[in-house]
């Protein structure tokens, strides 16, 4: 089965890890939107590769990635397209591509732009840190953009889910209610073109699922994800936990596809 959650941000003490650990076997994926943290500088990697899990991991970028280890990550074909190898039955997923997952399309568009990004600079700057704080390459570049155009034109514009670290930015204020909900992000109006040509083209999807506000939100066919798990392939959601709900409940609910 295919399971869905939002930023871990490199946090072995999140309670979802074992949550997961007694839901999930080894034919499971989990699909981290973006901020997977876990690649932040070489401490948390080569942690990584001795936490025990037995289940597949997929991430998606976020605004709070190492780009310099991700762009450094061998490439493997799977899921019908090419994945960064991370170690650890762990993937990166890449912006732009479709990939198919238990027979289901999932496009995926990571990234987002740092309300931080001042202060991450300012960081480095101030204690002359001997390592990069804020990357450039969170934001998408053109190039990513066309070729997840050309590949939504491959697939007539049809698909199932759809992956990212942020969202339409019509969403933040009426719906999440975000103090981010005037920064301006170009990721966020990259999807929302890709949601109005899907449209346009007589294209469709299920569901959009995307991490970023720290938020657990379920407005339609839009998920914004914290401490949530979502079963995609039974429509669950597993309540968590996010900044205002603390310890998690794992209450159980269902959604409807759209």
């Amino acid at each position: 089965m295919v399971y869905i959650t939002g930023d871990t941000h490199g946090d072995f003490g999140d309670p979802r890890w074992d949550w997961l650990k007694k839901h999930l076997n080894k034919n499971d994926i989990l699909i981290i939107t973006g901020d997977f943290g876990f690649d932040w500088d070489i401490t948390y990697v080569e942690n990584w590769q001795s936490f025990k899990h037995n289940y597949t991991i997929l991430f998606c970028d976020g605004n709070h990635e190492n780009y310099d280890i991700l762009k450094g990550l061998p490439t493997v074909e799977m899921f019908g397209d090419v994945v960064g190898d991370f170690g650890n039955n762990t993937y990166r997923l890449f912006t732009g591509h479709m990939y198919l997952i238990e027979g289901e399309k999932y496009f995926v568009y990571g990234g987002a732009s740092s309300i931080d990004k001042d202060w991450r600079v300012a960081q480095e700057e101030q204690y002359n840190s001997p390592r990069t704080l804020w990357w450039s390459d969170e934001v998408p570049s053109e190039e990513d953009y066309v070729l997840g155009q050309r590949t939504l034109e491959k697939n007539n514009w049809t698909f199932d889910y759809f992956i990212s670290h942020t969202c339409n930015p019509e969403l933040k204020g009426a719906v999440l209610h975000t103090y981010k909900s005037d920064f301006y992000d170009p990721t966020e109006c990259a999807i929302q073109s890709f949601e109005y040509l899907t449209r346009e083209n007589n294209g469709s999807w299920k569901q959009s699922f995307f991490g970023h506000f720290h938020k657990n939100v379920h407005y339609g066919k839009w998920h914004c994800l914290y401490g949530d798990v979502v079963n995609v392939t039974e429509n669950k959601i597993y309540s968590g936990w996010d900044d205002y709900h603390y310890p998690p409940t794992w209450k159980e609910t269902a959604f409807e596809e759209n």
